[in-house]
């Protein structure tokens, strides 16, 4: 038994699905389930429980205990990792949701590696999983939109931003000769054009449960969008042209302004706004503490900055 069945037995735990927890972790079906099986031998007893026609992984008393088990096992690797790196420079792991990569944080970490020696290793995943690699120490910090109920996990709020309306420059979804600071109500866009980021079956991959109810409430519950995906990214290209439209953070939106031909108009009623959360855990290693302290300083000398600039 290693660190990656360890990882996977505790993904399925999370996912409460074998399937869904193979999909997370690049994994075939067969492969999850014959590594399970591998260590499930190896300890002697079931982790989870065999019913026919049930597709749920649900954990054995047994499995259930080990769990704990191997959320420590798996923490105590991680701090084993951080030892290693300790002679070279500050070492973090961020477990973050992509939206706040690529026009948010990413040129904070780029300073972080250039002029303060860290070495990071960043992985995108879903609100919920973030939570549980932060509370079982397998990532050191992490970054979410929703605040989640969490045993041995602090949550700060560290930033807010307006969720805007995206529309790629031409489109004749809005006359480009209406007022750009004129709200756009959400009533009067196509749900069938629409490029939604999120899942119908996971409330915490997206803009949230908060986002959703508004959503729902305004652009017509039960309709499809044209394109759903769970990543803003993959949404990205679609604006290059044609008649589609998406709702996203406007710090997220200026970004893509800047490599896109879009349009950034305000929405009334306007979607709630979206939190930034930052996570830790209450009791993190000796080494963790010390270059969290390191990371916060400099993250909050990042925001003054750009706050600075936005103002």
């Amino acid at each position: 038994m290693n660190r990656d069945d360890l990882q996977l037995f505790m993904t399925i735990l999370e996912e409460n699905n074998l399937i869904k927890a193979a999909e997370q972790l690049y994994l075939s079906p067969s492969t999850a389930g014959s590594r399970l099986r591998a260590m499930e031998e190896e300890l002697g007893y079931p982790l989870f429980e065999r019913r026919k026609g049930v597709k749920s992984a649900l954990p054995t008393s047994r499995g259930l205990a080990f769990s704990h088990i191997a959320s420590q096992m798996l923490a105590l690797w991680n701090e084993a990792d951080q030892i290693g790196g300790m002679s070279d420079s500050p070492f973090l792991t961020i477990a973050t949701v992509d939206s706040f990569l690529d026009y948010n944080l990413t040129p904070f970490y780029r300073e972080l590696i250039s002029l303060h020696g860290f070495s990071l290793d960043i992985k995108c995943y879903p609100a919920d999983m973030i939570y549980s690699l932060v509370s079982s120490k397998q990532a050191d910090v992490g970054f979410a939109l929703y605040d989640i109920s969490t045993p041995h996990v602090n949550v700060t709020p560290l930033s807010e931003d307006d969720m805007v309306l995206v529309v790629p420059e031409g489109s004749g979804l809005i006359p480009a000769e209406d007022c750009p600071a004129q709200p756009v109500h959400p009533s009067v866009l196509p749900p069938d054009r629409e490029l939604f980021t999120g899942s119908s079956a996971n409330s915490n991959i997206g803009w949230g449960p908060q986002f959703k109810l508004w959503h729902d409430r305004y652009i017509r519950s039960g309709s499809r969008p044209l394109v759903t995906a769970t990543s803003i990214s993959i949404l990205n290209d679609f604006l290059e042209a044609g008649d589609y439209w998406t709702i996203m953070p406007s710090t997220t939106a200026m970004g893509l302004k800047k490599q896109y031909p879009v349009r950034i108009l305000p929405l009334s009623p306007a979607p709630p706004r979206r939190t930034l959360y930052m996570l830790k855990h209450n009791t993190p290693s000796r080494i963790s503490l010390e270059n969290m302290a390191l990371f916060t300083g400099y993250l909050n000398e990042y925001l003054d900055r750009k706050n600075s600039l936005i103002l």
